[in-house]
């Protein structure tokens, strides 16, 4: 790896960890991304697979990361542009894992937790899940980069790709949910047509990252805190568990709060842990200043439902795609839902005000797993006015647009999400897709897509417990949304790739297969439910 520009650590903070050491990054007072990947050459980045010491709270966290930093690199890409992305992992050899016990799924229970590979989330690139990468066949494995190998990506970015913000993580079935929530995830961003917009471009473009980092106190290493689990065993016996004892929120890698899942109760719920807020990261704007804000929701467990009182908040995109002008919103009566895996794009105009402004996630009340309200960055509006606009139209996304009518659609299709209680997972419950675990090479593939057609699909929760669905390869358009307070009809719809189906809940989209053949997946992005069976595999022909 080339040495990081002094801009880039100015920018990223951590960026400089690019080996194992204790690093803390608390009381950083910027917000922006994690530093830009220099590349080598034009179109080659190179990402590492490694453990990590951060310092968060007075604890030190042991986590897989990487090039060392929380978020990773990002990486900036333009539509049409090739790129290459070297995998290098440098993790320890997987312990030898035990064999699994007579009626053991030995697919969906966690494990390989040192294995990894590569999914460019929402860019719309050739299917990269399987070996070899566009493969159509249905029998293919996941690309499975063990430790001591190097795996390289080669992408093709589309001449009509969406200029926006993308992200990268780990997508091995069985460690994503453990190598994510270590950290393991980066932002890429994609410039274009939205950015010489006169009003965009004279605007500051900031970057949020918010993740969650899971850690237990570690069995092998005094003072250490870790996610190191024996595959194939039982909580009881060391073995993976859906929920670790501590949950660190984290912008841009700086803690704001922290629940201890081993003391509790908190926030009106059993299981919900003590919760204890930290200083968020700054902003200074001026009064009636323009700036752009991308957040990436990177949790591998929590929505954010966004607040912004006080301030004119405009969405300009949500998942890379743009809007057709710009939507004033009001968060203080009506949070911004982003869901797990989804990224929002924001215009913010300062009030006239002088003040400290929060930018928040508000409690969340409707998940089994509740979380309170904290902090995810505080913006300090002070000094001169400024006189800054806002567009009146945005550039239209061709390969979004036009939108798919009614008389394109070719056959409607239904996926249902269910868990239910199975011995062969041994957390006791299994996450189905139409009523069956993720089988990795299912004959005939789970989903036949057309390539050039466009369906109308209606996604159906069953459980009380809400589930972000996600769409590999192409985006999608929702319609309508219901839930336990009804129905939303959002007319346009909204283009994404990433929704949440509410709990008992249904989501009615639309979605046209574009270019690219061969074997894919969608899944639920809480990631703990799709390494425990909820995904299914799509084959693009």
């Amino acid at each position: 790896m080339p040495d990081l520009s002094r801009r880039d650590l100015l920018i990223g903070g951590a960026a400089a960890a690019a080996t194992a050491g204790v690093l803390s990054v608390e009381g950083c007072n910027i917000v922006s991304s994690g530093g830009s990947l220099a590349p080598i050459g034009p179109t080659t980045y190179t990402l590492t697979t490694q453990y990590a010491d951060h310092v968060f709270g007075g604890k030190t966290l042991r986590t897989r990361t990487f090039n060392g930093t929380i978020p990773g690199p990002t990486m900036e890409l333009s539509p049409g542009q090739q790129f290459v992305v070297n995998v290098v992992n440098a993790f320890p050899p997987n312990p030898t894992a035990a064999t699994p016990g007579p009626g053991t799924d030995p697919m969906n229970n966690p494990h390989l937790f040192n294995t990894a590979n590569l999914h460019v989330h929402g860019l719309q690139v050739v299917p990269h899940i399987f070996n070899p990468v566009g493969t159509s066949d249905p029998t293919a494995m996941m690309v499975a980069i063990q430790p001591g190998a190097t795996y390289a990506y080669n992408f093709a970015v589309p001449s009509d790709q969406p200029s926006g913000l993308y992200w990268y993580h780990p997508h091995h079935h069985g460690s994503t949910d453990v190598e994510v929530s270590g950290g393991m995830a980066g932002l890429i961003i994609v410039r274009g047509p939205i950015d010489q917009v006169p009003e965009i471009a004279a605007a500051r473009d900031l970057q949020l990252a918010f993740q969650t980092i899971n850690v237990n106190k570690s069995t092998a290493t005094p003072g250490i805190y870790d996610l190191e689990y024996a595959a194939y065993q039982p909580p009881t016996s060391g073995g993976y568990k859906p929920r670790a004892d501590y949950l660190y929120a984290l912008v841009n890698g700086q803690v704001v709060n922290l629940i201890d899942f081993t003391i509790g109760p908190v926030c009106g719920a059993s299981n919900c842990g003590v919760a204890t807020a930290s200083a968020p990261p700054q902003i200074q704007m001026q009064p009636g200043e323009v700036v752009r804000l991308r957040i990436l929701n990177g949790s591998n467990t929590l929505n954010l439902p966004l607040s912004l009182p006080g301030f004119d908040v405009y969405v300009i995109a949500y998942d890379g795609v743009n809007l057709l002008a710009p939507q004033l919103v009001q968060t203080a009566t009506t949070p911004l839902l982003l869901t797990m895996g989804g990224r929002i794009e924001l215009l913010l105009r300062a009030p006239a005000a002088a003040g400290t402004y929060t930018l928040s996630g508000v409690a969340d009340t409707t998940d089994p797993h509740p979380w309170p309200a904290f902090a995810l960055t505080q913006i300090v509006v002070s000094g001169s006015p400024l006189s800054m606009s806002i567009p009146t139209s945005l550039p239209t996304p061709t390969r979004e647009y036009p939108l798919i009518a009614d008389s394109e659609i070719s056959g409607p299709r239904s996926v249902v999400f269910n868990g239910v209680p199975s011995t062969s997972i041994l957390f006791g419950t299994a996450l189905t897709v139409n009523g069956s675990v993720y089988n990795e090479t299912s004959v005939p593939p789970d989903f036949v897509l057309p390539v050039g057609k466009a369906e109308q699909w209606t996604i159906t929760n069953q459980m009380p417990e809400g589930h972000p669905f996600h769409l590999h390869t192409n985006s999608f358009e929702v319609h309508t949304v219901t839930g336990p307070s009804g129905t939303v009809n959002y007319n346009p719809p909204i283009i994404c790739d990433s929704v949440w189906v509410p709990p008992n809940g249904t989501v009615v989209m639309r979605v046209r297969y574009k270019q690219w053949r061969g074997k894919d997946v969608f899944h639920c992005h809480k990631l703990v439910h799709e390494d425990q069976g909820m995904m299914a595999n799509t084959l693009l022909v």
